[in-house]
């Protein structure tokens, strides 16, 4: 973020000052973070904690202090006085935001659920006032059924600016179920953030989106890992039901899991990680003497060796370009909450669903096997990249190899863009209807570059057209990526480091997690692999045992059950990262 390193964030804090001193001493005394997501209501009666908080330097995002935060004409506007509170920490020149928070899932969900408005509004007084402002039932959060994309856009568009508008642009945004990280940040969010946990499905593909669009728009992004798990949630203290849910640190989703989001999220190039509801998990009690829990003394461990590494650059040779209007929502499949779905649009869904990150949509499967849902084996690894084609060819250039997939609008705009990838040095992979669409701009951008048109596919998984093979994918690895991972099936992640390349190796397997009982780890189902580096390679180290591993030969490394582990490979002095 502007102005400051990785950010570790407490998520809540004391709203006396006394109170948020002594939390910020005791975060400080044990290395367990240096941000607050969410920190004091951006409200005027913050402005004391906010002039501490300056002097702290952490970076701060707010909630609006408002329970309809969400509704587009909803009570949450920043006064004057909120304002000149919030100019405190401009001053001082520290971060800070108004969290916009899942608004993707408001507009299409809940703008029409009765339920969520009651909920909202307590005092039925306030319901009553508010009642107009309920979206008509059926329609997904719009006043009508929309007959195009881009009206869709446009409405979503209007919602999210007036939202900012009346937050002074001061709002950032957070997505959940919806894949609209590269709206809010065309439509001016200061920061992309995802909620992931939860039950909320397609973590990794929406993580290519966000680091996609953080490319595109040169925004920070950030992650935020939600610890409710089908109603329950992990809080401190012993394992205990409350009504239908249970409560505790064995409560809600495994420590493995988290641990291994908050490791990815950083690898993956995150800002901000946010770990949800912390100051209720890390402490005994969230108040002094702010004794740790397990939880809390493993997030304390994680943020050491985050500040410990330099994490790189993750290397993602491939960008997979989609339509600018394309509006793709997995959660229910239909573009934009509410069109009808076409086979292009399934094309995309299939990319990522069963060929990218195999077995990311759980919905549907026993809730035993759920957990095993948001972080997946990676056949070809996180190498993608997402943006639209409303993507300069500046960007597009940087990516080997850019692949259009769905539907896309050729208007000359983006047909000049990738004139300019083309250039510099980009190869253009398209389906056979895309150079069909292209017409005589086809050839010219032969005569420009690198073009391949795909082979049509079927893939066998869904007796469904694909936007591409999978033996198309697998090339593009074995081209592309500097190390080769084999073996057991592992999500894996290649990031450029200064002096070389680092791997990132994820073993998902082996953790059972049901939301209302202890997590079982079967320490048999260990994961073996073998990297075979594509260069020269001078020495071998894994990051988290700070072990030198041996390299004449090939590279084995098994990976304990629900672990992730870091190997950096040092190129010979000749073989430079480039």
């Amino acid at each position: 973020m502007p102005g400051h390193g990785f950010t570790f964030t407490m998520y809540g804090c004391p709203g006396d000052l006394a109170g948020l001193r002594g939390l910020v001493a005791a975060m400080r005394e044990k290395g367990l973070g240096n941000g607050f997501d969410p920190g004091p209501a951006a409200r005027a009666a913050s402005k004391p904690l906010f002039e501490f908080l300056a002097t702290v330097g952490w970076p701060v995002i707010c909630y609006p202090g408002y329970a309809d935060m969400q509704v587009k004409e909803g009570r949450a506007r920043l006064s004057d006085a909120d304002e000149a509170a919030l100019r405190v920490l401009d001053r001082a020149g520290v971060f800070s935001g108004v969290q916009l928070g899942e608004w993707g899932y408001y507009f299409h969900h809940l703008s029409s659920a009765e339920s969520w408005w009651k909920q909202v509004y307590r005092d039925p007084k306030a319901f009553e006032a508010h009642r107009r402002l309920i979206k008509p039932a059926g329609l997904a959060g719009y006043d009508a059924k929309p007959t195009s994309r881009r009206e869709c856009y446009e409405v979503l568009r209007d919602y999210f600016l007036t939202r900012n508008r009346y937050m002074r642009g001061r709002n950032i945004s957070v997505t959940g179920h919806s894949h609209y990280e590269a709206y809010a940040a065309e439509w001016g969010a200061a920061l992309i953030g995802l909620e992931l946990g939860e039950n909320i499905a397609h973590t990794q593909s929406k993580i290519a989106f966000a680091r996609g669009a953080s490319r595109q728009w040169r925004r920070p992004w950030s992650i935020q890992v939600s610890p409710w798990y089908a109603g329950s949630c992990t809080t401190a203290g012993p394992l205990r039901m409350e009504g239908n849910y249970a409560r505790g640190l064995d409560a809600g989703h495994s420590l493995s899991l988290y641990e291994r989001m908050w490791l990815h999220a950083w690898f993956a190039g995150t800002a901000m990680v946010t770990p949800e509801n912390s100051i209720a998990i890390f402490f005994e009690r969230p108040e002094a003497p702010w004794t740790l829990t397990s939880h809390g003394r493993k997030a304390a461990e994680v943020f050491a060796f985050m500040r410990r590494h330099d994490r790189g650059v993750p290397y993602t040779p491939v960008a997979i370009v989609l339509d600018h209007f394309a509006g793709y929502q997995p959660y229910g499949s239909r573009p934009w909450g509410i069109m009808d779905i076409t086979p292009a649009d399934q094309e995309v869904l299939d990319l990522f669903a069963h060929q990218l990150y195999p077995g990311s949509a759980f919905h549907g499967t026993p809730i035993e096997h759920v957990e095993q849902g948001w972080l997946r084996p990676t056949p070809y690894g996180e190498m993608f990249d997402v943006l639209l084609s409303s993507a300069k060819g500046a960007v597009l250039g940087a990516y080997p190899v850019i692949l259009l997939a769905g539907e896309i609008t050729f208007h000359p705009g983006f047909v000049c863009e990738l004139h300019r990838a083309l250039r510099k040095g980009a190869t253009l992979l398209l389906h056979p209807r895309h150079a069909k669409a292209l017409g005589r701009d086809y050839d010219r951008l032969r005569g420009t570059g690198r073009v391949e048109v795909l082979e049509s596919w079927t893939n066998p998984a869904t007796g469904k057209p694909a936007a591409v093979s999978h033996d198309r994918l697998t090339g593009l690895v074995e081209e592309h990526l500097p190390v080769g991972v084999d073996g057991d099936p592992v999500q894996y992640q290649v990031n450029r480091s200064r002096t070389g390349w680092v791997v990132e190796l994820i073993h998902n397997g082996g953790v059972t997690k049901r939301p209302t009982l202890p997590v079982v780890i079967d320490r048999s189902a260990v994961a073996k692999v073998r990297l075979r580096p594509k260069f020269a390679v001078r020495a071998v180290r894994e990051w988290r045992s700070a072990k030198t591993l041996p390299h004449d030969e090939a590279i084995r490394v098994t990976i304990p059950p629900g672990d992730t582990v870091f190997i950096e490979l040092i190129p010979s002095a000749d073989r430079r990262p480039s």
